[in-house]
């Protein structure tokens, strides 16, 4: 149990580990640092995005419950509000085909539970006369509509939470010296001590707290709770008049296809593949654990040929006349995803003074504004029992009966063709451009 006079190391700068180090900071803790290999916002973070989409829409309770939460952050009307003015409320569609329909009438029925208008079933032929700029048959798609969620631009918000961290004494260290490539222990093993970085350093601590993500599995033994997966990312630039065209666009989420998101203020749109891929062929842990590939080592590689078509089917269904646009960019946005998708807010159960506060699932960034308050109050000793037993460490166990919203078979990326050296990363629009270190 920690207490601000507890000194914290939080190994990784992405959603979970700013969120962490800026509440801890916010209840007066003098001794907090983040060690990451880059400079926020972490090209590595799967925060280090155009966007994501925030919304409230679970079939949990209880992850709607902390959607609403995060979402009054989001929306909070104060001008002097940490992320005033970021977030863009669009409305989403959420589609569905056969293995996605029943979590998606779930996700309805919890709202109609919870009092939540608006949120209807669409046809095709409905959306096409709402939104004009749709021109597609959307041939087999459940649609289901909801006017409360919308998108923020992720890296500016996770860049503006890691200043404000800063701001209230959290000291960041990266480069070499922040890239932390093992853990020290006690000489009997139980305890966890320090950890060192690339260049040799070696951090001490009271409490290590491993925010690390899709790299977990580089620094303990977690390849049966959570794999590294990746979302390819792509990217295209829209003329001033065309941005302009589809500005009202709402994001569309096909969960067994990919995601669009309206143009930002650059014209730029994105696409995110829903199909996972996997890094068992790594340098790290060979064959044994799925990790990143990372960008600070491959930055040249993108999106692998397959996924590219799958995503320009899944355009070339709703908006046609988009299909075949170029990309300016691509990438693989990497992150930690559980069996039963729930995040790791607990001990780590192998050693002491080790904390788990990561494996974000693919859908974790929404709650950057808060989720570093339940890290915190694990950390303390305060977490609700319904929140420690959803977040606790379960061995690779998955409850029967689990939905999953995103089914498709999972490829390896050795199994895929034409990503490695494929693409230049980008303008300085695209984040993931933003630092050298």
């Amino acid at each position: 149990m920690t207490t601000p006079a507890t000194s914290i190391l939080i190994v990784g700068g992405g959603a979970f580990g700013t969120s962490t180090a800026y509440h801890l900071a916010s209840r007066g803790y003098g001794s907090v640092t983040v060690l990451d290999r880059f400079a926020a916002p972490s090209k590595d973070s799967a925060a280090c995005d155009l966007n994501k989409v925030i919304r409230a829409d679970y079939p949990s309770p209880l992850y709607a419950a902390l959607g609403a939460e995060a979402m009054r952050a989001w929306k909070d009307p104060d001008p002097g509000a940490l992320f005033a003015g970021l977030y863009r409320e669009t409305g989403w569609i959420m589609a569905a085909h056969a293995d996605t329909r029943a979590w998606l009438e779930s996700s309805r029925l919890l709202a109609q539970k919870l009092g939540r208008g608006g949120v209807e079933y669409l046809s095709a032929e409905q959306i096409r006369e709402r939104w004009p700029v749709f021109t597609g048959e959307f041939p087999g798609w459940t649609n289901l509509w909801n006017p409360a969620a919308g998108w923020v631009p992720s890296a500016q918000a996770l860049l503006r939470m890691a200043n404000a961290a800063r701001e209230k004494g959290v000291k960041y260290i990266t480069g070499d010296a922040g890239y932390v490539r093992k853990l020290l222990y006690s000489a009997d093993g139980t305890t966890c001590t320090g950890v060192v970085t690339a260049d040799g350093t070696v951090h001490t601590a009271d409490a290590i707290v491993l925010a690390s993500g899709a790299n977990t599995a580089t620094l303990v033994d977690s390849q049966a709770e959570a794999a590294a997966l990746s979302s390819a990312i792509a990217v295209i630039q829209l003329e001033a008049h065309e941005a302009a065209r589809y500005a009202a666009m709402p994001i569309i989420d096909d969960f067994e296809q990919a995601i669009i998101f309206p143009p930002d203020e650059d014209g730029l749109v994105k696409l995110c593949s829903c199909r996972n891929i996997s890094n068992y062929q790594n340098p790290f842990r060979p064959g044994g654990a799925s990790v990143t590939h990372s960008l600070g080592d491959y930055p040249y590689d993108g999106c692998p040929e397959e996924i590219e078509e799958e995503m320009r089917t899944f355009v070339r269904e709703m908006l046609p006349e988009l299909a075949d646009r170029p990309f300016v960019s691509t990438k693989l946005c990497w992150d930690a995803i559980a069996g039963d998708l729930n995040f790791r807010i607990c001990p780590y159960p192998k050693a002491k003074n080790l904390y788990i506060g990561t494996i974000g699932s693919n859908h974790g960034f929404k709650f950057l504004p808060v989720i570093g308050k339940y890290v915190a109050d694990m950390l303390e000793g305060k977490l609700g029992q319904e929140w420690l037993d959803l977040w606790k460490w379960k061995y690779g166990k998955v409850p029967e009966g689990h939905q999953d919203p995103h089914p498709a078979p999972v490829r390896d990326l050795s199994e895929l063709s034409g990503w490695a050296d494929r693409h230049v990363p980008g303008t300085k629009k695209l984040p993931w451009t933003w630092s050298r270190v």
